[in-house]
């Protein structure tokens, strides 16, 4: 299995997570908000497949992309589409992956890089930002030790 086929089952479980949520709490939306999610869920699995299909034709092995990024842009869309509440937030997110996942079929670089600027931004739009108490602390001594490999070597001389 390539790297794109994983990216297409990747966003194939995006939009899994779309109807999962569709079929537990669907039931709040109206009927036009409910129909236009299903229609962006049809549409992911619709790109999702050409992205399958374009990678067994090879017309993706020359798409230059940064797939680290790629990878963690598609799993973060994933798993924001499973934690977020608002279903308008969803249907934002889920209109990302599906600029992504189309971008990535038609093997556009540039297209591929602003779509992976807009579902950045998607994400980061609705997920929470993690608070600073959150964030690892050094450890004692930390600074001093790169401070300390700082000093050279010879002593310098004076005058």
């Amino acid at each position: 299995m390539s790297f794109y086929s994983d990216q297409a089952k990747q966003f194939q479980q995006t939009a899994a997570s779309l109807q999962d949520r569709l079929s537990n709490d669907g039931k709040t939306l109206d009927q036009a908000a409910y129909d236009s999610l299903q229609d962006q869920r049809d549409a992911l699995i619709e790109q999702s497949e050409a992205m399958t299909t374009a990678d067994l034709k090879g017309t993706l092995a020359q798409l230059k992309v940064d797939e680290p990024r790629l990878a963690q842009c598609s799993k973060s869309l994933t798993d924001a589409v499973k934690a977020v509440k608002r279903f308008d937030q969803v249907a934002a997110l889920v209109a990302a992956a599906i600029t992504l996942a189309t971008a990535v079929a038609k093997a556009d670089p540039g297209a591929v890089f602003s779509a992976l600027v807009g579902a950045e931004q998607a994400v980061s739009a609705v997920v929470p930002k993690p608070h600073p108490a959150d964030k690892p602390q050094q450890a004692p001594g930390m600074l001093l030790a790169v401070a300390a490999s700082d000093d050279s070597e010879e002593p310098k001389s004076e005058g």
